[in-house]
């Protein structure tokens, strides 16, 4: 049985990606896949979405917090407004404009292919698009929308104009990120098959650092359980069971950018003990990526050591192919021969070897606090007016977990530290909170809370409920119940230049439990402020065709967070 607080592995960290490798060579499946690509056969052609060289900042696949990374970054030269051209024939079935993810977003259809190209981080959409968006954005009154559209609503050509290029969302600089689907599963594939021949690369993945972690209570390592290059020759010594590790990343010509290793396997001994290869990947499971890696070493230090341990709830299926569950039995006093090597989409090689040294050693006992977690059932633990369950596959491994309360005197409730916030967990469960509230306690304004480990908090989604708050948190951690009465806060930006550059702009923030909505009007006309989560700016571009120039607007901007607060600012300029 694992300790499920990963209390069970020394401590490592993860990266990387994927492979087809065998005894050092690609496998034939994968080197007819690579002559097809290069040739083209049986692939369709997918044109260019930028009229510029195609230079990647991110490929597919690469390892994030929570999630793969679902298509390639393409970089825009640093500049926002490039024009991005749909890569076939097909119809925008979908369009999104959001504060976060994606920004505004075009989905286009390809009925003859099978295949569904997706473009995010946009500045601004097609004059076409943007006619309907705008439409029912201003019909809804409200920047963030989803729309779906029927095939012959809006029909676009292979390299037809679909929108400019941006920075808009959760995007980190000017880029273009595009996807390509699977149109009948939602699936994300890797768009580099289609566009491997426009990417210069010659440039092989280079290894950072190398890992090995030792299974709880069956196994230890002795020395340095963590290799930088310098040392790498030195190699391991273990006794027991133990998962090798390795933090690794791709190179690219013409830039400094690192990437996610494409083909990725493990050798001991001249045979093949792990290979695994990300080609596509299911939304609906995307955060099993958290598998992968150390996760307490990310959570912790920000290190992505990818491990070889495959949890008890295999939830990458064929992504990985493994010998004993990626673990290793050093059972012989001997030295065991081992490498990793490391592909990448264009052939390019990385072999690392390294060293294991098998020296006996007493095995420590394994960990076993707390309550016994079965992944494969449901849990419901039950602590000091709390009540935690947990849905049948929250937990991608069977091990312990501790739930306790603490009484406190700053928050309405004890704090509930539920597990340790360095496992990783599939998704939502629930905790539900009894909450003695004072006399005259507003119930809108209860709010619970998930306590980050630097002392600040976060919202977690909950409703009170006959006289308990119950929550649906996404990751463990401590918890709590607490009020919000502070109301947002509503900035004006630079308001003396509005009415020469014609922009007008809000910087929208709360104490605690977020903003939930937003509305602005000029004039008592509903404007349409568009909203960056990244920097919490509303802003509205003057548009004379609604707004007559030469005189004096009045704005007046209205913001709510999640608990019913309210705060509104009125302004005026002259434009």
């Amino acid at each position: 049985m694992k300790d499920i607080t990963y209390t069970m592995i020394l401590r490592g960290c993860a990266v990387a990606a994927a492979s087809i490798i065998i005894a050092g060579t690609t496998t034939a499946s994968a080197q007819q896949n690579a002559d097809r690509r290069t040739a083209g056969d049986n692939l369709p052609e997918l044109g260019l979405p930028l009229d510029i060289p195609l230079i990647l900042s991110g490929n597919f696949g690469e390892l994030r917090r929570n999630h793969f990374h679902s298509g390639l970054d393409f970089k825009t030269q640093g500049r926002t407004g490039l024009t991005v051209r749909s890569a076939d024939d097909g119809y925008v079935s979908r369009i999104v404009a959001s504060p976060w993810g994606f920004g505004r977003a075009v989905y286009v259809t390809h009925h003859s292919t099978g295949l569904t190209t997706v473009y995010g981080h946009l500045e601004a959409f097609s004059p076409t698009i943007d006619k309907r968006v705008r439409a029912e954005q201003y019909a809804r009154e409200t920047f963030s929308i989803d729309m779906n559209f029927l095939p012959g609503e809006l029909p676009v050509k292979r390299g037809e104009a679909i929108g400019r290029s941006g920075n808009a969302g959760s995007s980190g600089g000017p880029h273009l990120h595009m996807d390509v689907r699977d149109t009948r599963t939602g699936d994300p594939l890797d768009p580099m098959v289609y566009y491997r021949r426009h990417i210069k690369d010659a440039v092989a993945p280079e290894v950072r650092a190398l890992g090995l972690y030792a299974v709880d209570g069956e196994g230890t390592v002795t020395g340095a359980s963590t290799l930088v290059p310098a040392k790498f020759a030195q190699g391991f010594t273990a006794w027991g069971r133990v998962a090798p590790a390795i933090k690794a990343y791709d190179r690219m010509n013409g830039t400094t950018n690192i990437y996610g290793v494409k083909h990725l396997s493990l050798e001991v001994d001249g045979k093949e003990v792990y290979r695994r290869t990300i080609d596509r990947f299911s939304f609906d499971n995307t955060k099993a990526v958290n598998t992968l890696t150390d996760y307490a070493g990310v959570i912790n230090s920000g290190s992505w050591m990818m491990w070889t341990l495959l949890p008890d709830s295999e939830p990458l299926g064929d992504m990985i192919r493994t010998v004993d569950r990626g673990t290793l039995l050093i059972n012989e006093e001997r030295d065991y021969k081992c490498r990793w090597i490391l592909v990448d989409e264009h052939g390019n090689r990385k072999t690392q070897p390294f060293t294991i040294h098998g020296r006996k050693a007493d095995i420590p006992e394994g960990s076993r606090k707390g309550s016994l977690i079965d992944h494969r059932g449901r849990n419901t633990f039950n602590v000091d007016g709390a009540e935690v369950t947990f849905p049948k596959g929250t937990f991608y491994n069977d091990g312990y977990i501790s739930i306790t309360s603490t009484p406190s005197e700053k928050y309405l409730t004890p704090v509930y530290s539920v597990g340790s916030a360095t496992v990783p967990v599939s998704g939502e469960f629930e905790v539900n909170i009894d909450v003695q509230c004072p006399p005259a306690t507003d119930t809108e304004k209860l709010c619970m809370v998930r306590l980050t480990p630097k002392g600040g908090s976060a919202r977690v989604d909950a409703t009170w409920r006959d006289g308990r708050m119950e929550g649906r948190p996404s990751a463990l951690g401590r918890f709590t119940v607490t009020t919000d009465t502070v109301a947002p806060k509503v900035r004006p930006v630079k308001p003396e230049t509005w009415g020469r550059n014609g922009r007008v702009k809000y910087v929208l923030s709360d104490n605690l439990s977020g903003v939930k909505t937003y509305h602005g009007t000029i004039d008592g006309k509903f404007a349409l402020f568009e909203l960056d989560g990244k920097t919490a700016t509303a802003t509205f571009v003057m548009d004379p065709s609604r707004f007559t120039k030469g005189k004096k607007h009045e704005v007046t901007m209205t913001v709510t967070d999640a608990c019913g607060n309210t705060a509104t600012s009125h302004d005026t300029f002259i434009w």
